[in-house]
C-alpha cells in the first residue's frame, strides 16, 4: 500500500483504522439470516453486524413522511407495507441469496420517493468503518461533528465492524446518505436510503442484496 493520506475531518489517532480498514471483499451471502418483524427487516450476519432496516415510508411532493400498518408473516420470511391511499409495499427475503426485495404494483401518483431508514449501533466507530462503491473504507466519525458524513447515489455500501467483519449492501443508484444522530443526542448512527420513484418511474420493484463482507 502506498502512503495514506488521513483527510483532515478525521483525527490522527484513526490512522491505523484507515490502514487496517483499506480494502473490503465480499464473501457469502449464506451466512446472513434475514427476518422480519414488527420493527422491520432484520439483518443477523453474526460477527459481521446486525442491523434492523426499519419498515419502509414513503414521501410526496409535500416532502412530509408517511407511514404504514406493518404485517410482518407469522414466519418472518415476507411483510407487509400498507398505507392509507392503498398503496402497498409487499417484502419478501430470501435466505438463500440474501436478497430483500420490495415489490408495488404501483407509485402514488404524488409519491416522491420509498425511504428505507437502518439505525446503527454507534460501536461502529470503535475501529469500525464504512465504504462505498467498493472503494477504500473509512472510519466512523469519533466524534460528533457534521450531521451527514457520506452521502450520494452510490450502489453499494460496506458497514465493517471493528473485527474486521462486516455487512455489504448492494441496491439500486438512488441517493442515500450516512448520518451522526449522536447531534441530536442519542448514542447512534443512521443510515438511510431513498429510492427514487422519479429515477425508475416504470419499476415495480427493488431488491437490497446482503452479504457479509470482510477487511482483505
Amino acid at each position: 500500500m502506498g502512503n495514506l493520506i488521513v483527510p483532515s475531518p478525521y483525527p490522527m489517532k484513526t490512522l491505523l483504522v484507515f490502514l487496517a480498514l483499506a480494502c473490503v471483499a465480499p464473501l457469502s451471502a449464506q451466512s446472513i439470516k434475514l427476518s422480519a418483524d414488527a420493527k422491520g427487516v432484520v439483518v443477523d450476519g453474526g460477527p459481521s453486524g446486525r442491523i434492523v432496516l426499519g419498515v419502509p415510508t414513503i414521501t410526496g411532493s409535500d416532502k412530509k413522511s408517511r407511514k404504514p400498518v406493518f404485517a410482518p408473516s407469522a414466519d418472518g420470511t415476507s411483510a407487509v407495507a400498507t398505507f392509507t391511499d392503498g398503496f402497498v409495499i409487499n417484502i419478501v427475503l430470501s435466505a438463500e441469496t440474501g436478497a430483500i426485495t420490495y415489490r408495488f404494483d404501483r407509485a402514488p401518483a404524488d409519491a416522491a420517493s420509498i425511504i428505507v431508514n437502518a439505525t446503527l449501533p454507534v460501536s461502529y466507530n470503535e475501529g469500525g468503518g464504512y465504504a462505498t462503491n467498493g472503494g477504500e473504507a473509512k472510519p466512523f466519525p469519533g466524534e460528533p461533528g457534521k450531521q451527514l458524513f457520506a452521502q450520494g447515489a452510490f450502489t453499494r455500501l460496506d458497514l465493517i465492524t471493528g473485527t474486521g467483519d462486516g455487512l455489504s449492501f448492494t441496491m439500486p443508484a438512488s441517493y442515500q446518505q450516512l448520518q451522526d444522530s449522536r447531534i441530536w443526542g442519542t448514542q447512534n448512527f443512521s443510515w438511510i436510503y431513498h429510492y427514487d420513484f422519479l429515477r425508475y418511474p416504470s419499476e415495480t420493484s427493488f431488491t437490497i442484496d446482503v452479504a457479509p463482507v470482510k477487511k482483505k
